[in-house]
C-alpha cells in the first residue's frame, strides 16, 4: 500500500467582516502558490458578550423602588437560610 503524504501550509489571522460582506487577505511571501481552500469561521460570542454587557450597564443604571431595595438587601440573608444543592437534586 502506498501512501500519499501532503504537507499542509496554513495562515491564520483575524479580519472584520464589513457590511459589504468582503474581505481581503494578504498571504505571506513564502505560502505556496497554487490551489488553495478557504474557510471562513464566525463567532457570535463577541457580539454576545457585547450585548450582555451593554444590558448589564442599563440594568445598573435603573433606579431600584425603595421595595426592591429591601429585597436584594435581603437576598444574601435569605440564600444563606435557604441554600440550594444541585447535586441533591434528581431528574424525574
Amino acid at each position: 500500500m502506498r501512501m500519499e503524504v501532503q504537507a499542509v501550509h496554513t495562515h491564520k489571522l483575524k479580519v472584520t467582516i464589513q457590511e459589504d460582506h468582503r474581505f481581503e487577505v494578504r498571504l505571506p511571501d513564502d505560502f505556496p502558490e497554487g490551489p488553495a481552500e478557504v474557510i471562513v469561521l464566525a463567532s457570535r460570542q463577541a457580539d454576545d458578550a457585547q450585548a450582555s454587557l451593554a444590558a448589564l450597564a442599563e440594568l445598573r443604571s435603573v433606579q431600584l423602588t425603595p421595595e426592591e431595595k429591601e429585597i436584594l438587601d435581603g437576598f444574601e440573608g435569605f440564600r444563606q437560610e435557604h441554600p440550594v444543592r444541585f447535586a441533591s437534586l434528581t431528574e424525574d
